[in-house]
């Protein structure tokens, strides 16, 4: 079984990977191991919202930020495929060469989750880097 699902493409065309199990701040930060004040960094949101959301059971309604999150969401489910939890943490906090010498969370700061999935993604079939 693979980590994701296909989506029904809202476009001619276009496809979209989604996490398996519904979107949820709380435990993808649970599951990061993060703070408030991180997951708020990642998102490019205040930490205040990110309590919002939780709080109320809601996810951000602008478009990028929703998009992050569901990148970040398919990076907790393939990194739980590939790794126990605390090795997940681990990769995702300590710099990797496959992340540019950056750990996963930073990847994903600077606006590139692509290269975090693609690395988990290539694990997962089995693929080792040089």
């Amino acid at each position: 079984m693979t980590a994701v699902s296909l989506q029904t493409p809202t476009q001619p065309g276009k496809t979209t990977l989604a996490p398996r199990r519904p979107l949820s701040i709380a435990a993808i930060r649970k599951d990061l191991g993060i703070s408030r004040e991180r997951m708020a960094r990642l998102l490019d949101v205040s930490s205040r919202s990110i309590q919002r959301w939780e709080e109320n059971n809601q996810l951000p309604s602008n478009r990028w930020v929703l998009r992050v999150l569901n990148d970040i969401g398919l990076i907790v489910e393939l990194g739980s495929l590939v790794f126990t939890p605390e090795g997940f943490r681990m990769v995702m906090t300590t710099p990797q060469p496959g992340f540019n010498n950056r750990s996963g969370l930073e990847a994903i700061e600077a606006g590139q989750p692509n290269i975090v999935l693609g690395e988990l993604a290539g694990m997962y079939e089995g693929y080792i880097g040089t």
